[in-house]
């Protein structure tokens, strides 16, 4: 075992030369040591014979933490190795080396040598070999049926010199194939490799481009560029490497060198390009030989499996790691099929790295743990999520030869870093956490983060993919040597691409600087989202090499541009109201009595007229008021209204407002409780009631105060800060809020609409919304402020959609302002009948504006304006406005967005930490400005929580989901509360209900969460034309929404339940859905081939029963058992025509059968499963007596 000042003497070496040796209490990560450094010296501790890893090293960095670590190995027993249930079945072939505790760790034993190990050399014997667990994941995740596939996952590299010569480097190039056996690999379609004969010969590709302007070679120069960068290498056919010359005018050449990582990762890269200069530099001088081959390699490693408490630290986990980042993406609909990668590049100069090892340095950490916690507080600015999983591959060649780094060969491993920015941090925080965190990640890293990847599909029913990679090539050396650039050339062009990847950050030593690399799958990203997320991360990095970023937390992302876009829609200053609401009413009524106020067959009850002049609504309110004010309401006292709806309402609002008080209105049809609890909670004086609604002292009758004798002689108006109504919304905890609203607030949005509208005397408003919804504070004072009138409706006429067209026919309706629910049913109820031509403006708000609307309307009245609007009862009715011209959406609104701010009104998306969020990226909508509410009334602690001030503007946190467009526009995206998580994942229930709602025969679409069983299931309910099918909608939904997102229920209806505000009613849809989601029986295989596939995926997934539409990943399967699934097809049909890719491809049973079917030109797989079926039917000893030749037949008795 090492002394300490044997492990001084290596530290001092690592080092480097001038170094001083460490004292015994030294920080050595300050002093320069780094995550490869320690691995190496972790190496050599359990060579002898001390067992730890490089996380426990960097916990305890100094060499007084390192005896400790020595002191505790000594008294500890012997770990046991993992066995084969806690690691994994053990392929055929594979051994374990067992007994040592160096082997457990997955390093041989100070004892353990090379030649101990297995001898069984397949690159010698031309035997097939298993795919390593990195080079598995490439291979499968090079399908086009995988999320994020049809990729190679290569390096593609240009190098501009002048004079190479291709005939000598083709020479070369043959050299090195034959030195690197696996530059001479051949995947087979089975999941294993074998290495063959170099084929190619010596001759290169040339492209001659020499004769050409250099305008004219560059161009074909950029169109091979754009071919190679982004070629699938033929690995099944062994071209695992390209190497090309491009001949430019001027002599100068172009040398294109393309790698798929199958065959090897970037260290062997580094290895292949200094072995290929030599090559080709000196042609008779061949490289000493390799004594030691990356297949034996694979078998020593196969014998160590992941050490038991690895694979246990991780599969406790399970269930409580987060998800990918949730970065901007587009829906895979409408990405392109090209599937390719840009790089985003930038260099810190050797000033800077030094700057930048400096600073992490002081603040203990290593230099690419600095680099990672930054790329990780972008990662989270633009997440929709403050945790989540980074992929960080680990260099993981283990000495188990002298010669391991000399080979080629793919020796990476991963390891999943759990990112939580939740709380706020100094940036300093933030890294020694980010450390923290990767140490102990790492210190379980012999079960890699692939294998756990797999853990988690299973684990979730659906697969897990971890697309968004960090890779720190830091004291590798330089990318590119100087012997590399002086022989090939400059590097001019450096791209990589990978299955399964949208974003994969490098950076690498280069020209003694740094060079950051980020690779990102461009057709995957809203246009502008990576530069934006690149050069937010460039001037973070900056800000950490200079020593700013550290004591602080990170501050906003969104880049200047962003914020000066919203800046400028939020500029929205204008006149503030002056007065109360009821003014502008009172001031009509003294000027043009005579005027219509309200329309309606029950204008008048008892009349039979069907109209009220302002003249005498304005005497009935004064009478209420005077009623009031004699019952003792005084200035600002609350006063209830519990009417039907009708034009009762309207005098009611008005006296109360006119004797100085605001109203509370309560719903008739509330359960007499919650009635109750609304008045004590408002501090209710007294309540306006129908007759024969209450006869105690509280209550005033609407007809006694209407006929009282005393009226005021004139309204009382208050200062227009003071409350005008208390709206009483659901509230968390299960009592009641009540929303305090002034006449300024809603005067704002009420005067805005009125100017937006041109609203005059001549307009007529349908007043569909009931009095304790806040839509109807714009019916009652928008037309009454200008002239125009009301049109009302009873309670009954209120549910009766087929009544509304003959009420805008018979009115002249010009304005409707509703929900959206209640335009469709308008829309729906006119049928084939024409809506008229009166309607002039439809405004809807309240809740989702699907983008059919606008279309429908359009169809019926062509002229009519469509303003979809935004908002919260404790923003006074509405706070944005999105206006929809000529009926015509744009294909990629999936709903009416919010639009832009109204008068006076600012809105920002913001993260939990309140910082402004980039664009396209989900936050917490505050609205700010004249509409904001003055709070919760007698809730002082609710409205502290919600109701904030931030540099001088008081903003309301709404609680909904909101995101920016980059040209300012505000898209809603529901409730934060709406987000739910299935199977691991978080879902956003309105992006899954914006895509069910694109199929064209859906006019409404629902998303719920259901819980009839241990896991909740995602159902959803539509409401569609005739003769739509749950499947229809699903198949057109699978176009935009993963796979995990896809209901597993589809209701479909006639029409949706509403709520009586016309919202959906989610509590029914619950109810209808808690009934069709209980689990019905599988459907059972529907032919012997089925029955086969069935089995075998049975037996494989330790599935008890399997149906033919039973999905591949929620039964447990992942892309290391589909290679066992095939083997075992493969030997039950007789047939080589099965391949893992299509048992991914196929995801069920009748899929998987369907497409063997499709190939079966012969068509004998049905009579082959037959066969098989017969056997497999059969016990052992039934079948030992049919291979018997079975009992004689009895000789007769006559001889």
């Amino acid at each position: 075992m090492l002394s300490i000042d044997d492990l001084r003497r290596v530290v001092t070496e690592l080092l480097g030369p001038g170094s001083e040796p460490p004292g015994d209490h030294d920080n050595l990560i300050e002093l320069g040591l780094d995550s490869l450094k320690l691995m190496r010296i972790a190496d050599r501790c359990r060579r002898n014979g001390l067992d730890v890893g490089f996380a426990d090293l960097a916990r305890r960095p100094t060499l007084a933490g390192w005896a400790g670590l020595r002191a505790e190995a000594a008294s500890e027993p012997e770990p046991e190795a993992a066995t084969a249930s806690a690691a994994g079945t053990t392929a055929p072939g594979e051994r374990r080396v067992p007994g040592e505790r160096g082997a457990a760790q997955g390093v041989p034993a100070a004892d353990v040598r090379a030649s101990d190990a297995p001898t069984t050399d397949a690159a010698a014997t031309d035997e097939p070999f298993p795919l390593a667990l990195m080079q598995h994941a490439y291979w499968v995740g090079r399908g086009g049926s995988q999320a994020l596939g049809a990729v190679a996952a290569h390096l593609y590299t240009e190098f501009d010199g002048s004079g190479v010569d291709p005939a000598r480097l083709g020479a070369a190039v043959a050299a090195l194939a034959e030195r690197h056996p696996m530059l001479r690999a051949r995947i087979l379609d089975d999941g294993r490799q074998v290495v063959g004969p170099w084929t190619r010969g010596t001759e290169l590709p040339v492209l001659d481009l020499r004769d050409l302007s250099p305008q004219e070679a560059e161009e074909q120069a950029a169109r091979l560029r754009d071919q190679l960068s982004h070629q699938l290498l033929d690995v099944e056919a062994g071209q695992v490497f390209d190497v090309r010359v491009t001949l430019l005018p001027a002599g100068r050449t172009r040398v294109h060198v393309d790698v798929d990582m199958l065959a090897a990762d970037a260290r062997s890269y580094r290895a292949m390009l200094a072995d290929l200069v030599h090559l080709y530099e000196n042609p008779g001088r061949p490289l000493p030989p390799l004594g030691y081959s990356y297949a034996r390699y694979l078998a020593e490693r196969r014998s160590q499996p992941p050490r038991e408490q690895d694979v246990r630290w991780w599969r406790e986990r399970l269930g409580e790691l987060p998800g990918a980042p949730l970065l901007p993406t587009r829906p895979e609909a409408e990405r392109g099929a090209g599937h390719r990668v840009t790089r985003l590049h930038h260099w810190l100069s050797p000033e800077q790295r030094g700057r930048l090892t400096d600073q992490a340095r002081r603040h203990a950490v290593t230099p690419a743990i600095a680099a990672a916690t930054a790329f990780a507080e972008v990662l989270g600015a633009w997440s929709g999520e403050p945790r989540f999983l980074l992929n960080v591959p680990m260099f993981d060649r283990r000495p188990l030869h002298p010669d391991v780094d000399r080979l080629v060969g793919d020796f990476t491993s991963s390891v999943l870093l759990d990112v939580d920015l939740t709380e706020s941090r100094t940036f300093a925080e933030r890294a020694a956490d980010a450390q923290d965190r990767m140490h102990r990640a790492a210190q379980h890293s012999s079960y890699s983060g692939v294998e756990v990847l797999r853990d988690l599909s299973r684990h979730q029913g659906s697969q897990v993919l971890a697309p968004v990679v960090f890779t720190s090539a830091l004291d590798l050396g330089e990318l590119f040597g100087q012997d590399v650039e002086r022989c090939l050339g400059e590097p001019v062009w450096i791209v990589s691409q990978g299955p399964q990847v949208l974003l994969d950050a490098q950076i690498t030593e280069l020209h003694d600087g740094l060079l950051v690399n980020w690779d990102v799958r461009a057709d995957a990203f809203p246009d502008g989202v990576a530069d934006a997320m690149f050069a937010a991360f460039v001037e973070l990095i900056g800000k950490v090499s200079d020593g700013s970023a550290w004591d602080a937390p990170v501050g906003p992302l969104a880049t200047r541009e962003q914020l000066a876009v919203r800046a400028e829609v939020n500029r929205t200053d204008g006149q503030l109201p002056e007065h109360p609401l009821h003014h502008a009413f009172f001031t009509r009524a003294a000027a043009t009595p005579d005027a219509p106020a309200v329309l309606g067959s029950d204008a008048v009850p008892g009349s039979g007229t069907t109209t009220v002049t302002y003249g005498q609504l304005a005497e009935r309110a004064l009478r209420v008021a005077g009623a009031l004010r004699e019952r003792g309401v005084q200035a600002g006292d609350a006063v209830a209204i519990s009417l039907p709806k009708g034009p009762d309402q309207l005098v009611a609002v008005l006296g109360v407002h006119a004797a100085g008080g605001h109203y509370v209105p309560i719903g008739v049809e509330q359960p007499p409780a919650r009635a109750e609890s609304i008045r004590e909670r408002a501090g209710v004086t007294v309540a306006l009631t129908a007759p024969g609604s209450g006869t105690d002292a509280g209550h005033l009758p609407l007809d006694e105060a209407v006929a009282w004798p005393r009226p005021l002689a004139e309204p009382l108006f208050a200062d227009p800060g003071t409350v005008a109504y208390v709206l009483f919304t659901s509230g968390s905890t299960g009592e009641p809020k009540g929303v305090e609203v002034s006449h300024r607030a809603a005067a704002n949005t009420v005067d805005d609409l009125v100017e937006r509208l041109g609203l005059g005397p001549a307009d007529r408003v349908l007043a569909l919304s009931a009095l304790d919804f806040d839509l109807s504070v714009f019916d009652i004072f928008a037309p009454l402020a200008v002239g125009g009138a009301v049109v009302t409706v009873d309670e009954a006429t209120r549910k009766d959609a087929s009544a509304w067209p003959r009420l805008v026919h018979r009115h002249s309706v010009t304005v409707l302002n509703c929900v959206p629910g209640l335009l469709d049913m308008l829309l729906t109820a006119t049928g084939s009948e024409p809506l008229g031509t009166s309607l002039r403006a439809v405004l809807l708000g309240g809740d989702w504006v699907g983008v059919d609307l606008p279309v429908r309307l359009h169809a019926q009245v062509p002229g009519c304006r469509f303003l979809g609007l935004g908002g919260t009862t404790e923003t006074a009715i509405h706070s944005t406005v999105q206006e929809v011209e000529g009926g015509e959406v744009p294909a990629r609104w999936t709903s009416v967005p919010y639009g832009t701010p109204l008068r006076n009104v600012r809105c920002r998306a913001v993260d939990a930490q309140g910082r402004d969020c980039p664009d396209w990226v989900p936050g917490e909508l505050w609205i700010g400005g004249a509409g904001v509410a003055d709070g919760y009334r007698g809730d002082a602690e609710r409205t502290a929580d919600r109701f904030v001030e931030t540099d001088g503007v008081r903003w309301y946190r709404t609680g909904d989901r909101a995101r920016y467009w980059p040209d300012g526009t505000l898209e809603f995206l529901g409730r934060a509360d709406d987000q739910v998580k299935i199977r691991g994942f978080r879902i956003e229930l309105g992006e899954v209900e914006a895509a069910l709602a694109e199929h064209s025969a859906v006019r409404h679409a629902a998303a719920l969460v259901i819980r009839t069983g241990p896991t909740p299931r995602l159902c959803a309910v539509v409401a569609a034309d005739a003769g739509t099918g749950p499947g229809d909608v699903r198949a057109r939904a699978a176009d935009r929404l993963p796979a995990h997102m896809l209901p597993d229920t589809i209701a479909v209806l006639d029409d949706m339940p509403l709520t009586a505000n016309g919202k959906v009613d989610r509590r029914a849809l619950r109810e209808l859905l808690a009934v069709q989601a209980k689990e019905g029986e599988r459907e059972a295989p529907a032919s012997a081939l089925e029955e086969v596939v069935a089995r075998t995926w049975g037996r494989v997934l330790d599935a008890e029963k399997v149906g033919r539409h039973d999905d591949y990943f929620q039964l447990g399967g992942d892309s290391i058992l589909a290679t066992r699934i095939t083997a075992r097809l493969r030997e039950a049909l007789d047939t080589e025509d099965v391949s893992v890719h299509d048992v991914l491809a196929s995801l069920t049973v009748a899929g998987l059968a369907r497409t063997l079917l499709d190939r079966d030109e012969e068509g004998r797989l049905e009579l082959v499963a037959e066969v098989f079926l017969e056997i497999d039917s059969l016990t052992d000893e039934e079948i030992d007596a049919q291979l018997d030749d079975g009992p004689r037949e009895p000789e007769r008795a006559d001889g």
